[in-house]
């Protein structure tokens, strides 16, 4: 979290953001028109979209988590009594076999979103890459089609579907149109995924997320969001409901138990895709938010390391301290304050440009030391300091410090650059300038005892680890 500055890697395949929204995407399709667009004479399918789009974007784990919800609603969309027959076999409900249906509806989804997931991550890896995930986005429909008509041929046979009804498929009118869209949703995906404003994006995401684990750890504003949406959600599903059974008592309709069962089966749909599509509206806002902090917290760190500034390190330490003081009673958190020595010296022989390369690379080497779950800062000059949360020993601290020093002089290896600090352990009750001072008072006895050293608090002899 320190160096926000520096590009970090961001971890795409774990991204819970897209995994969510696709989700979402894939419930909201299933659930609405845009997933079943009927233009005579040809009808488009679009409800496993989302499942293509899981495999390009994450990967196969997540592409098959995805054909399991698009297996589940298929599942509850065929489990109304105005289905036809084939339709019908996809529901435990109706079809007689329970199990011969969740393995058609779910299985066969989950396994298809497997299978894409996998074929996706292969053309990743070959000399052509996006030839490689055009082909798959194209055979995709075949993939579910095979799939699917196999289950039935081999659980149901009485429905009189077979794998080779898959070449009816794909002489269907609709059959180059949905490859045609596919293969540019696909293609828009990958090529989104890869350019400079995505990465960037999630990184700027990424890294208000590890300071809000920290800062922020309260995630009951999310958590109240959501629960006002399901609310609203199904407050308006149970008066579109109140307000069905008025109409019909209103013009005296009496209607079968079978027609009450399907209009609750309509209205849960209805619920559904409004809780999916609030869900999308959340994640967009949640998005836009973490991005405009970032924007916001970016203005404040320090322009050549990225690190913080001193304003800003001393109230996000200072917040850091009181949030976390439980945790670090008797435990091994510390302060460091660090600078490099005769930097003067060396900006004056060598010019600035020499000397801000040296300031980049204590920086980055600070944070590698210690990890992301700290935060640092750049006070100004050559004086860095650090707020370690996480437990360490001194002589952990030692070789973290000691490795931190050895990879800078390799950065800069034609010149001999050292660097001082003072360590001081946090203690119950003191503020961040308490601690500053201490270890501002530890590195003035580091550099009087000859420079490249290391000065800890005399108290952690008495800490445990």
């Amino acid at each position: 979290m320190g160096k926000f500055g520096e590009k970090q890697e961001t971890n795409i395949e774990k991204n819970i953001y897209i995994f969510i929204s696709l989700i979402a995407i894939e419930l909201f399709m299933s659930f609405s028109f845009l997933g079943y667009i009927h233009i005579e004479p040809i009808s488009l399918t679009f409800v496993y979209i989302p499942v293509l789009m899981a495999g390009c974007l994450l990967g196969p784990k997540e592409s098959a988590l995805i054909g399991a919800v698009f297996g589940l609603a298929s599942m509850w969309k065929a489990s109304a009594f105005y289905v036809g027959r084939a339709d019908a076999v996809f529901s435990p409900f109706a079809s007689g076999d329970p199990l011969g249906s969740i393995l058609l509806s779910v299985g066969t989804r989950t396994l298809f979103g497997l299978i894409i997931g996998l074929l996706f991550a292969r053309a990743k890896k070959g000399r052509h890459p996006l030839i490689g995930i055009l082909i798959v986005a194209s055979i995709g429909r075949v993939v579910h089609t095979m799939l699917v008509y196999g289950c039935m041929q081999l659980l149901f046979p009485e429905t009189g579907f077979k794998i080779s009804n898959t070449w009816n498929d794909i002489c269907r009118w609709d059959f180059i149109p949905f490859v045609i869209i596919a293969d540019i949703i696909i293609f828009l995906c990958y090529r989104f995924q890869k350019s400079a404003f995505f990465q960037r994006l999630f990184q700027h995401i990424d890294m208000v997320d590890q300071m809000n684990s920290r800062v922020m750890p309260n995630r009951i504003g999310i958590a109240a969001a959501l629960a006002f949406v399901l609310f609203s959600s199904f407050s308006v599903a149970i008066y579109f409901t109140n307000r069905i059974e008025t109409v019909m008592v209103w013009y005296q309709i009496q209607v079968s138990n079978q027609i009450a069962y399907d209009l609750m089966h309509l209205q849960i749909q209805f619920l559904l895709g409004i809780i999916s599509l609030a869900v999308l509206v959340i994640i967009v806002i949640v998005l836009y938010e973490k991005v405009s902090n970032y924007l916001y917290f970016e203005a404040k760190l320090d322009g050549l390391t990225g690190l913080m500034g001193r304003q800003q390190f001393f109230s996000v330490g200072e917040m850091l301290l009181r949030q976390n003081a439980s945790r670090l009673l008797g435990r091994s958190g510390c302060f460091i304050i660090l600078d490099i020595d005769r930097f003067k010296t060396i900006n004056d022989t060598y010019g600035h440009p020499v000397g801000d390369m040296i300031l980049k690379s204590v920086a980055k080497n600070l944070c590698a030391s210690f990890g992301s779950h700290n935060i640092f800062g750049r006070l100004g000059g050559d004086e860095f300091v650090a707020l370690i949360l996480d437990p360490l020993t001194k002589e952990e601290i030692e070789k973290a410090l000691n490795g931190m020093k050895a990879r800078m002089k390799e950065t800069v290896a034609d010149l001999d650059v050292t660097c001082s600090a003072g360590v001081i352990p946090i203690e119950k009750g003191c503020s961040l300038q308490v601690l500053y001072r201490n270890a501002d008072r530890l590195l003035y006895e580091a550099k009087k005892n000859g420079k490249d050293q290391i000065a800890f608090g005399y108290r952690y002899r008495d800490i445990q680890s």
